[in-house]
């Protein structure tokens, strides 16, 4: 889900999983070689900068499996779930040796190889944790203490007999069940209706998995989402395809330079037969709302939406309304150059969570757009609701349950003020983007799958949650947090 290509040297543009390889995989190649030396170095790299003597016992090892020796291309902080699959099948048990062989006691390196011997499927019995030893602090790959359940099972001995008449030595040695906490069972289920909503989706989104993914992570996380792009190219239709997966009340407003405030929040209109006034709620009464076009209406009605999308309820003549949850707003937007546009300022565009563009389609991708929206039926009405209003309720209340550690966090508070002090006037990071931040990183890692946050969910999302707020690009956002870690690495921070 990365935008950079793989020479990142600072783990900061994740790279796309390739393809599941084929069950009989082909000779190695030389590509599958370097990844193979990238698996290598980012174990060592698990923990900080790798001393020397750790990099030349890592191409000792790597010679005696034929592999080429480590170069600076190499030291890239990939995710097992990226470099397993590229692995071809041949090497992968010599390799697996040795990332347990450079791994020893240290816990953070042995939880990256035991990641690669759980994604190849390796039956060799993981060895009971020593304690972690207290190390210095490292800003990658920080993700606190492992549930029991991801470090795996240790064995308890049984110190009571079983009695002098079933025999007089004692039982041996038992191993205690594998514990599941409610937590693990949850995400699980919720990972699993993740890709139940993607694939209803790209029913209608076609080649757009990607973002698919982001709007979702962004909307787990209780934040709105701002497409913006050039019309045509799928921005409504992917609004309401996700609304259709999802069994809630959906809304639109289209905006106009006419479009009031009450035209949005509702008004009291006095009824001739019980001569009062009553409250007609307005569009924005719905789980999913869909804003088309915001910089089309004036700033007084793009204000009253934004207020809502902050206080989630609706003031009309004193009396408040409160919004049912959830209450999404995805709205989209033209690029200001358009004409007939009104920019929406930056203390109004902070509000939203997210900002994305979903770009044009590969020229497949487009020719079974041609063949899925030529048919007589509107592809939309093949999307049918997979998961329930409450289903996606628990996503949103489960997202803060997902655990941050405070070197995670101490990461992502020093990332923000490396950009503060190089924001130009104007356009600098607030308090709530860093807590927009880490809540899309929980999202992000509790829709993969995880209980706990790391580095890589942080660097993910940065270019989504900050791009809009530093009025830049996502490849700028991960340039500009490129060089805060250099300063940080070479403590000038």
């Amino acid at each position: 889900m990365g935008e950079a290509g793989d020479e990142d040297l600072f783990g900061l543009a994740p790279s796309v999983p390739g393809p599941a390889p084929p069950p009989e995989p082909p000779p190695v190649a030389r590509t599958d070689l370097h990844r193979s030396g990238r698996a290598v170095a980012g174990l060592l790299l698990a923990t900080g900068t790798p001393s020397a003597d750790e990099i030349v016992a890592a191409n000792q090892g790597l010679r005696r499996l034929g592999l080429r020796t480590l170069d600076e291309r190499d030291f890239v902080a990939e995710t097992p779930e990226v470099l397993a699959p590229l692995i071809p099948a041949p090497a992968r048990p010599g390799l697996l040796a040795l990332l347990r062989e450079l791994a020893g006691d240290e816990p953070i390196r042995r939880r990256l190889a035991e990641s690669y011997a759980a994604l190849w499927r390796d039956e060799t019995p993981v060895p009971s944790e020593p304690e972690p030893s207290r190390g210095p602090a490292v800003i990658r790959w920080l993700i606190g203490k492992l549930p029991r359940h991801h470090a795996g099972s240790a064995p308890l001995e049984d110190i009571m007999s079983e009695g002098p008449y079933r025999g007089a030595e004692l039982s041996a040695p038992r191993i205690a069940p594998l514990e599941r906490a409610p937590l693990r069972y949850r995400v699980e289920r919720i990972r699993d209706e993740y890709h139940q909503v993607i694939e209803a989706v790209e029913q209608v989104i076609i080649g757009k998995r990607d973002v698919i993914e982001r709007v979702l992570t962004a909307m787990a996380a209780r934040g709105h989402v701002l497409l913006v792009d050039v019309p045509g190219v799928g921005k409504t239709q992917l609004c309401k395809a996700i609304s259709a997966a999802i069994a809630t009340r959906f809304g639109r407003v289209q905006f106009t330079p006419d479009l009031l405030p009450m035209d949005i929040t509702g008004a009291s209109v006095f009824d001739v037969r019980t001569r009062q006034f009553q409250f007609r709620p307005g569009p924005i009464f719905a789980h999913i709302l869909l804003a088309d076009e915001i910089n089309r209406a004036t700033p007084k009605t793009q204000s009253a939406l934004l207020e809502v999308m902050e206080e989630r309820s609706v003031t009309v003549d004193g009396c408040t309304h409160k919004l049912e949850e959830p209450f999404q707003v995805l709205a989209t937007m033209n690029p200001i150059d358009h004409q007939g546009t009104y920019a929406l300022p930056a203390a109004q565009i902070d509000r939203f969570m997210v900002m994305l563009e979903l770009g044009y389609p590969s020229p497949d991708d487009e020719v079974k757009v041609l063949d899925r929206h030529l048919g007589a039926e509107p592809a939309l009405s093949l999307v049918t609701p997979v998961i329930s209003r409450e289903a996606f309720l628990e996503w949103q209340g489960t997202v803060p349950q997902i655990h941050v550690s405070p070197g995670v966090k101490r990461a992502a508070v020093d990332y923000v003020n490396g950009l503060r002090r190089e924001a130009e006037e104007g356009h600098a990071v607030s308090p709530r983007a860093t807590l927009a931040w880490v809540r899309a990183s929980q999202s992000r890692a509790m829709l993969a799958g995880r209980e706990f946050v790391t580095i890589e969910d942080l660097l993910d999302v940065a270019p989504d949650v900050l791009r809009h707020r530093l009025w830049t690009d996502g490849a700028t956002v991960r340039e500009r947090l490129r060089a805060v870690a250099v300063k940080i690495a070479g403590g000038t921070q």
